[in-house]
């Protein structure tokens, strides 16, 4: 990731790791998925709250789109977090955690 100053946005790159978050469901706990390291395949456009801003997609977690400006943000607290740990899908198969479907 280029180095971000502190006026200038940083644009996410293809191939390019970045770490991302935990995300662990109750309705759902098949799409659970333990954070860290992840590669980018995907940058795209989009919109959230009305803004335009950039959505990425990694490898280890495909059809789920991130936030670039809410992500990018984070990545010092997650790099803490992780380290050198790799993100991967994590998905419980207990029905009780799986209602939504």
């Amino acid at each position: 990731m280029k180095k971000q100053t502190k006026n200038k946005k940083v644009s996410p790159e293809i191939g390019q790791n970045i770490y991302v978050g935990s995300s662990l469901y109750l309705g759902h706990a098949v799409d659970d998925f333990h954070g860290g390291l992840c590669k980018i395949l995907r940058v795209e456009d989009g919109i959230s709250a009305g803004e335009k801003t950039l959505f990425i997609e990694v490898a280890e977690r495909l059809g789920f789109g991130y936030n670039w400006d809410i992500l990018s943000k984070e990545q010092g607290r997650l790099k803490k977090q992780f380290g050198n740990q790799r993100g991967y899908k994590c998905p419980d198969y207990d029905p009780r955690f799986n209602e939504d479907f």
